[in-house]
């Protein structure tokens, strides 16, 4: 059985790379891709993906270069994109063959990662299992490209503060301007409570911490930027794959650092236990010293984490209450979303 929400093109290519296959679509994440499971005959799984029409072809070019030099260089709990052909008609290919564009939508194939996404609650082993793969992945781009440059990241967290300031708290007519699910209005509610108290004081931390390093050299090279705990699969006691590349981009590893720890820091460790497994993980694949001061780039990733939480309760707020985008994910991951957002800014309260 084939999902009708597929597109016929996209379908009869991955029956010809894989044989007959059934073709399930799953649930849409909130990047605003698509993503279907692929059951063939011999048993074998794939991984369908849509591309978010905000992401250009171009642009998947060069992430899908990063994957597979990644692959090439040892770390295949990554997915190598497939070649993809659809027929004799391959006038929209262009030169990335792991590319097939229909209608304007960009798909790619690729084997199916085994496992399930690591929790909030991980154990410690798990963390330090991430970091381990994180590591992986950065000792293996490490060869692809490097640069010697300010932290994109910073400059970029710099400019989102400036935007939210302007921006923020919010008054109260917004909260009950929008006709939302109850749980998620319950979460907004939450949300801007804590903003409306906290906000000052977080935004002159995210500024103190950051605008003396925004023109600072930084060792960069391709990192994944927004590898948190949904993005490692586990299965029988081990990371087994790495997913969701839509950020990779040049920066610093203390980016990565930041993104994996900060999802766990709500849990019932100890914060510098969360970091410390993760550090322990990562240094067993990748030297934190060869991207210069070990400690320095340490402090960066948890003044990167400590921004990168407020800076992410501030956006949903923008994003669904001024903005009012709308998200293709039930209502109630949104809410839980936030609602983890709150426990890491109040864990130390």
């Amino acid at each position: 059985m084939i999902d009708p929400d597929i597109p016929a093109p996209v379908a009869n290519a991955a029956v010809k790379n894989c044989g007959k296959v059934s073709i399930r679509r799953l649930q849409a994440g909130m990047s605003g891709g698509t993503v279907a499971h692929c059951q063939a005959e011999d048993g074998r799984q794939y991984a369908l993906k849509r591309w978010p029409s905000s992401i250009p072809r171009s642009r998947i070019e060069v992430i899908h270069r990063v994957v597979i030099h990644a692959w090439q260089q040892g770390c295949q709990a990554v997915a190598r994109p497939l070649k993809l052909h659809s027929g004799s008609d391959t006038s929209e290919m262009g030169s990335a063959d792991t590319i097939l564009t229909i209608d304007g939508q960009n798909w790619e194939l690729s084997p199916w990662r085994p496992g399930v996404a690591a929790k909030v609650d991980a154990s410690l082993e798990t963390i330090r299992q991430g970091g381990e793969l994180i590591g992986q992945f950065h000792e293996a781009t490490a060869s692809l490209q490097s640069l010697h440059q300010p932290a994109p990241i910073i400059k970029e967290r710099l400019a989102v503060l400036a935007r939210r300031h302007r921006q923020l708290p919010l008054s109260p007519q917004l909260l009950a301007r929008r006709d939302l699910d109850t749980e998620l209005s319950a979460s907004l509610r939450d949300a801007a409570n804590l903003i409306h108290w906290k906000w000052n004081e977080a935004q002159q931390q995210i500024h103190r911490s950051l605008i003396q390093q925004q023109d600072d050299g930084f060792a960069t090279q391709y990192v994944l930027r927004d590898v948190h705990a949904q993005h490692i699969l586990f299965a029988e006691g081990r990371a087994t794959g790495l997913i969701d590349f839509d950020a990779v981009r040049l920066d610093t590893p203390a980016a990565d650092l930041a993104r994996w720890a900060g999802s766990f820091l709500s849990a019932e460790h100890q914060r510098e236990e969360i970091w410390e497994a993760a550090l322990e993980g990562y240094r067993t694949t990748c030297r934190l010293d060869r991207f210069g001061n070990e400690r320095l780039l340490i402090q960066t990733a948890k003044n990167l984490c400590f921004a990168g939480t407020w800076l992410s309760l501030a956006n949903w707020l923008a994003w669904l209450l001024i903005e009012q985008r709308d998200f293709e994910v039930p209502a109630r991951d949104l809410a839980e979303r936030i609602y983890q957002l709150i426990r890491i800014a109040t864990a130390d309260e």
